[in-house]
């Protein structure tokens, strides 16, 4: 049995079974892969096509197979439809291996014949156009009518078209290196790499990045990630609040973009506490003191406390979705409207937070209004006490910008800067 359609086949069946996350089921086995780019493509690729792929099995199926099979299926389907480099037959072969691997080889003949109808069959088209955007792109239909009504078709589908990109953003841990001292190591490592225009660098993820990353010399931070720092614009000997501050890494690039910060980072759960401690000792960051709070819970200890609150709050992380495919499994409108409610409940204590003159930052990973654009338009209807404020970033703006996630390393993301009036 090929090892890396097995390793792929369990991170599948974890993410699936138990909505366990791929990136980080990746990164425990990456190492152990034959051919781990082959791997990452066949864990990201499968998710990405999910919805593409079930549609096709409904239409190869009259009845649906069980989870564990439709797992086989879809990674079959995929390499059969979206990939050329690996012959028909080995495909469908190695499939029905796995059969015998989760101990269903009685299923055998169904994962064969199944397959090898798919290899010639052309699958129709669904008459609904949005139907049919919606599995050509492989993105939920409810999702796809949400950017239709708020970005148009012609964007949303531009936004769908964003394809998963290669190469990860680091950036210099400024504690510890220069930037061109790192470029230097790179060199030496023979780490092919390409600067970017928000301060790291885009390379291929391997074995010598990640040593770089243990050893704190580097991070990784999307340049999404970075502009939301940068326009948090932290001055010296501020006191800072990070709200909602896992994994830890907006909290440590604060301490390196502003000297003598007090900075407070918490999250609701302990683990995610500790995530943020690990975090800040990796990267030699001694001024960050890590809480667990429930961020929704007015804390009066923090009443008008902090000279900067940033609140990167929880979301759908739908501008992100390139990178966690996984993120479209399981999310239904109905859970935006209950995000919302926390992110308005989050951002009225952030604002509560701030000292008279403070400034606060309200960002997420997301692309839809109700997460976005609501928020601060409640806010402001709502209090008078705070009024949006220009970002000191290169994007020109009036207090807020919307990324869309694009094919040139952008994530989707919403940036807002408030003034405490």
């Amino acid at each position: 049995m090929n090892k890396d359609f097995r390793l792929a086949f369990d991170i599948l069946d974890k993410v699936f079974r138990e909505s366990a996350y791929s990136n980080l089921l990746l990164t425990e086995v990456l190492d152990k892969a034959d051919n781990s780019a082959l791997l990452t493509k066949l864990v990201y690729g499968t998710l990405e096509k999910n919805i593409t792929l079930e549609y096709y099995i409904s239409e190869l199926c009259k009845n649906k197979p069980n989870i564990k099979i439709r797992t086989i299926l879809k990674l079959g389907l995929f390499m059969l439809k979206f990939m050329d480099s690996i012959p028909s037959h080995a495909i469908v072969n190695e499939m029905v291996n796995l059969t015998a691997y989760i101990k269903k080889p009685e299923l055998a003949g169904f994962v064969n014949a199944t397959l090898k109808t798919a290899i010639t069959k052309e699958f129709s088209i669904p008459k609904d156009e949005k139907l049919a955007l919606s599995i050509k792109y492989s993105i939920p239909l409810w999702l796809f009518k949400c950017l239709i009504k708020q970005y148009k078709k012609d964007i949303a589908i531009e936004i769908m078209q964003t394809k998963s990109f290669e190469f990860e953003h680091i950036r210099a841990n400024s504690k510890k290196i220069t930037d061109n001292e790192l470029q230097k190591w790179l060199k030496t490592l023979d780490i092919e790499y390409e600067k970017s225009v928000y301060g790291g660098y885009f390379i291929k993820n391997n074995k010598k990045v990640r040593e770089l990353f243990d050893g704190g010399i580097i991070t990784y931070q999307s340049p999404s990630s970075m502009l939301v720092c940068k326009a948090c614009d932290v001055k010296n000997n501020y006191k800072v609040l990070d709200m909602c501050s896992s994994p830890g890494g907006k909290s440590v690039y604060f301490g390196e973009l502003a000297n003598n910060l007090a900075i407070t980072a918490c999250d609701i759960y302990p683990n995610r506490v500790e995530k943020i401690k690990e975090y800040a000792k990796r990267m030699g960051a001694k001024n960050i003191n890590a809480i667990v709070m429930d961020g929704t819970v007015f804390n009066k200890n923090f009443d008008k406390a902090f000279d900067f609150v940033l609140c990167d709050s929880p979301c759908s992380g739908f501008g992100v979705a390139r990178k966690k495919p996984d993120i479209y499994l399981n999310k239904s409108y109905d859970d935006i409207v209950a995000l919302s409610e926390i992110q308005y409940k989050l951002l009225n204590n952030a604002i509560d937070y701030t000292k008279t003159g403070g400034h606060i930052v309200y960002s997420t990973c997301t692309i839809l209004r109700e997460e976005n654009y609501n928020i601060i338009g409640r806010i402001l209807k709502e209090r008078q006490d705070v009024k949006l404020e220009k970002m000191p970033i290169s994007i020109e703006n009036e207090g807020f910008i919307q990324l869309l996630p694009n094919n040139d390393g952008v994530d989707g993301f919403f940036i807002a800067r408030l003034i405490k009036c």
